[in-house]
């Protein structure tokens, strides 16, 4: 990237950490994955409680090893476990320490978009942990909430689906059902299949509780 082109991007950057901070939200920014990962070391200390939602990102930046080697990582996607103890799994991970996860969109008005399936990951960033780290990359930033819902329908999703082989439109096609935006319906507006993750949206804007949710911006594209 040249210098330009940076300069612009530290000004989206910065714009996107004053909006967030101004929604009681911490906002950091770091250069690299690595650097990612020495920030939530930092925050977290060896032992703590912690959990997590799916994420890409979190396994790009290393982040996902050191909670499972380093703390009391509570893992609901452990192979061999039945939904009851799936079900049971999720409670422990609403009085864990530490929530982490990524974002699917992060407007320039700090407003962090998310799209789920089963929806234990947007519960949990908005009630129950502790505390809350959301890692995205600088791709995840988008000027409006608009623009949050054709990047979920263009990019996130779609990767997203193929990435956990659901059965979707978007996984056998590679682009949604619905692309384009739609006032009347943000998510898909027709029946992509069984195997949807378009269940449930999450905007987080103005948190009551100021500095439970602190945001890491890092300058690479991460994840999807």
């Amino acid at each position: 990237m040249d210098a330009n082109r940076r300069k612009a991007l530290q000004m989206t950057v910065s714009r996107t950490m004053r909006a967030l901070e101004q929604n009681n939200m911490k906002a950091a920014y770091v250069e690299t994955r690595e650097d990612a990962l020495k920030l939530v070391r930092s925050l977290i200390p060896e032992g703590s409680t912690t959990s997590s939602g799916g994420s890409v990102t979190l396994a790009e930046c290393g982040i996902m090893d050191y909670l499972k080697e380093k703390t009391d990582y509570i893992d609901r996607n452990m192979p061999g476990i039945d939904e009851d103890e799936a079900r049971r799994l999720v409670a422990r991970m609403y009085v864990s320490d530490w929530f982490l996860s990524s974002a699917n969109a992060i407007t320039q008005h700090g407003e962090i978009y998310q799209v789920d399936g089963r929806s234990n990951r947007i519960s949990c960033l908005v009630f129950g942990p502790r505390k809350v780290i959301i890692v995205a990359g600088v791709n995840k930033i988008v000027p409006d909430l608009r623009a949050a819902v054709e990047r979920v329908k263009h990019t996130a999703a779609p990767a997203n689906c193929i990435r956990l082989s659901c059965d979707t439109f978007c996984t056998k096609s590679g682009v949604c059902i619905s692309p384009s935006f739609d006032e009347s319906d943000l998510m898909c507006h027709a029946d992509c299949g069984q195997g949807t993750i378009c269940c449930n949206t999450l905007i987080m804007k103005r948190q009551r509780e100021k500095d439970r949710v602190t945001v890491i911006l890092v300058g690479e594209d991460l994840g999807y």
